[in-house]
């Protein structure tokens, strides 16, 4: 196992069944993954590392022989450093029979670099703003900053919305119909690596 991910901690467990999984197959399969997924997207040097694996389902409810969820597990993990951490949370699958480990849903794993965060954060407030001039009708062009996309909006008296025909986000506000004042709303954007 790479030297980065030796200090994981495994459990605390619940159930018997997670306890005895933690083997050291398990675990070699855990680091084999995470070396050729996870260490590549590091950008900086870092000084320590910390993580945790832990069972995403872990009553004794859901261990039964039969069960679609008892190999599913929550990782938590972090590369630390002075000038920001590197971290990442997801569900990770363990397939016994290949010992193998594969990110739930075939969701590819993302680590949130202090790059990639300040970049994702700039562009929700670009987001924001381009939704914002829309909604007081300024002279803006209706295209997706993330894709290049037309967008589609809709300005009705009970609901605002604006979103990219590509996913990259959905913008809406429900409004007073009596007054035009925004009510309550909801800003989606599509996940790091989503397809």
């Amino acid at each position: 196992m790479h030297p980065a991910f030796a200090n994981i901690q495994f459990g605390p467990f619940a159930s018997a069944y997670h306890s005895a999984a933690m083997t050291p197959e398990l675990k070699e399969a855990l680091g084999a993954f995470l070396e050729k997924e996870l260490l590549p997207q590091v950008e900086q040097p870092f000084e320590s590392t910390s993580g945790a694996l832990v069972a995403a389902y872990g009553a004794e409810r859901y261990c039964g022989p039969n069960s679609a969820v008892r190999d599913i597990y929550k990782l938590e993990f972090a590369f630390h450093r002075s000038s920001g951490d590197d971290t990442i949370k997801v569900e990770l699958l363990f397939r016994a029979q290949a010992r193998a480990f594969s990110a739930r849903r075939n969701k590819p794993l993302y680590l949130w670099t202090p790059a990639r965060r300040d970049r994702y954060q700039a562009e929700g407030r670009q987001l924001q703003h381009l939704c914002g001039c829309i909604a007081r009708h300024e002279a803006v062009e209706a295209i997706c900053p993330l894709c290049s996309a037309v967008l589609s909006v809709h300005d009705s008296p009970n609901l605002f919305g604006v979103s990219c025909p590509n996913r990259c986000f959905k913008y809406n506000y429900h409004r007073d119909p009596a007054n035009g004042q925004f009510l309550h709303g909801h800003f989606f954007r599509k996940e790091p690596g989503e397809v």
